[in-house]
């Protein structure tokens, strides 16, 4: 699907968007208020449960594209004062929907971090790249960098998300990259790499670097594309990877090539990732398993050099995401899940090693999985 012009979103979708936000939102009030009446039925009580949650979303994108309305009308008062008060209506969006999602589905987050004493960038711009599959895991994620680390996101996404107007507007507002993932955009590495390069103090670039969404059928027809191509090495790569995509490594190097990046986030999650369809969102509500989060720390003297070396250094990262994924499936079904983290992190390391003379590669990350 493509995105309409600017001028079209702006003048014409926006304004009919904020009067439909807000009656969809007043019948998930009532839809809610209906399926109590079938609570003797449906004990999970999954309909309002999904009705209000859906009503507090179109609330906030209506308040949300109104008050930014406001704040363009002010720009010329808030002088400096422009950027923050758009962060702070992105903070208190995402806080008021995690809570929300927690009261209402039973979004619960564990997150583990490095050891103390192990993450120290200072002020210096971070590479955050994180693996993307489950509902919400993008909005959890920016929730985290901005309420709990205190960082300001940049934030690099597909285009059609720009069909959503409060996204739109306000990530628009606050440097994010709108990028098409199909490989048609000659010019994706260069504006990421454009961004690297105005990150300031305090502040987070955020990829996905597998550039979709993971589902297991997505998965089995790029591995079909690959071998079509006569891609063979990167198809062995996502045979191998079962949890996660292969990632594209374009916008990652570009990042990096920059300079500017002082350390990078590696962030894995588990938990809600394998529910990749509405109809499997719906039967898990309320979800009883929490949303894991886990992520590794990589300062920038510890990143390789050479593009070649850096390419095999993310493969490895994303093949230790992917065993680390894999441990916490098995651990939730009660198996032993190490032997199939270890395979997969050598078969992946395997199709990575570098030939004779070239850099040597890092052979984990810096806080491996325990």
């Amino acid at each position: 699907m493509g995105v309409p012009p600017w001028a079209i979103r702006r003048f014409l979708v926006d304004p009919l968007f904020v009067p439909l936000a807000a009656a969809l939102a007043l019948i998930g009030v009532a839809v809610a208020a209906l399926g109590l009446l079938g609570a003797p039925v449906d004990r999970r009580l999954r309909v309002p449960r999904a009705a209000l949650l859906v009503a507090i979303y179109l609330t906030a994108e209506a308040v949300l594209i109104v008050a930014m309305f406001g704040l363009w009308l002010a720009r010329p008062a808030l002088g400096g004062r422009w950027e923050a008060a758009h962060l702070w209506l992105l903070r208190r969006t995402l806080a008021v929907l995690v809570a929300s999602a927690r009261r209402l589905v039973g979004l619960r987050l564990e997150v583990t971090e490095p050891p103390a004493g192990t993450v120290d960038a200072g002020s210096g711009p971070v590479l955050v790249l994180s693996r993307h599959a489950g509902p919400g895991d993008s909005f959890v994620l920016i929730h985290l960098l901005l309420n709990r680390y205190h960082r300001i996101p940049r934030v690099v996404l597909i285009n059609r998300l720009q069909l959503d107007p409060a996204i739109d507007i306000l990530l628009g507002r606050l440097g994010a990259c709108f990028l098409r993932n199909d490989g048609s955009d000659d010019h994706a590495a260069a504006r990421i790499g454009e961004l690297a390069r105005g990150l300031g103090a305090g502040e987070a670039l955020v990829i996905f670097p597998e550039g979709a969404n993971f589902t297991p059928s997505r998965r089995r027809r790029l591995i079909a594309r690959l071998r079509a191509r006569g891609q063979w090495d990167r198809a062995a790569v996502a045979e191998d990877l079962d949890a996660v995509l292969p990632p594209r490594p374009a916008g990652v190097l570009a990042a990096l090539a920059t300079g500017r990046i002082a350390a990078t986030m590696i962030v894995a999650h588990a938990g809600l990732d394998e529910f990749s369809a509405p109809g499997e969102v719906w039967r898990a509500l309320p979800f009883v398993a929490p949303l894991m989060v886990r992520w590794w720390w990589v300062p920038a003297a510890e990143i390789p050099g050479p593009e070649r070396a850096r390419r095999q250094w993310l493969t490895m990262h994303w093949a230790v995401v992917n065993a680390w994924i894999g441990a916490q499936r098995a651990v939730g079904n009660g198996v032993d899940g190490g032997g199939a983290g270890a395979v997969a992190v050598a078969a992946v390391a395997d199709a990575s090693q570098p030939s004779e003379g070239d850099p040597p590669s890092p052979t984990g990350p810096v806080n491996p999985v325990v």
